[in-house]
């Protein structure tokens, strides 16, 4: 039985490859937290309001100190005066379900306990606007329903995709629109 991973490069003609090194700059932030807040002092100050409910949403993509980050967003919202929650956004992943969703990012150390707020999993979602091929534009129908949505997630290509807008804050936006449909419109996605 040949690969998933040779059949999907079977038919692209490779370029003729050598082995190379490359060294990437070790960077680490010793306090995620204090980054966090300069970073959102520095973005969103005059956006998020008091009293505003504000959807965060978390992926299942590997990222270091997802908890903590996901808990310092919180706080920077909360000191803002507005009302965090956290929505799940990874599409199939956790087996396109609420509760596997939810049990993932229990397993990545994302709990309401561990970044201070509710997670609000579901699977529902609400039509936000058609493009022009017919495809349905959804959303996750809880943030919908929020004031305002901070978009969190570590950005990198993903590995079934090979389109302008793969994996990142596209896709994240997406990902609650294929599993409402069972995947029927994703390969309109990619033209």
């Amino acid at each position: 039985m040949t690969p998933n991973y040779v059949k999907l490069v079977e038919n692209t003609p490779l370029p003729r490859v050598a082995l190379c090194r490359q060294k990437f700059a070790a960077t680490h932030i010793d306090d995620p937290a204090a980054a966090v807040k300069d970073a959102m002092q520095a973005a969103c100050v005059d956006k998020i309001k008091p009293g505003m409910s504000i959807a965060i949403t978390a992926g299942s993509r590997g990222l270091a100190s997802l908890p903590e980050l996901l808990a310092a967003i919180v706080d920077q919202v909360r000191a803002r005066g507005a009302h965090p929650f956290v929505v799940p956004a990874m599409g199939s992943h956790g087996g396109a379900t609420a509760e596997g969703q939810s049990a993932l990012l229990a397993k990545l150390g994302v709990t309401e306990e561990t970044v201070g707020c509710e997670i609000r999993s579901g699977m529902e979602t609400d039509e936000i606007g058609v493009l022009d091929n017919g495809m349905s534009v959804r959303i996750d129908r809880h943030a919908n329903a929020a004031d305002g949505i901070i978009l969190f997630n570590r950005i990198k290509p993903h590995t079934s995709f090979r389109a302008p807008n793969e994996s990142g804050l596209a896709k994240m936006l997406f990902d609650r629109s294929w599993q409402s449909i069972g995947g029927r419109e994703l390969p309109c996605a990619r033209h």
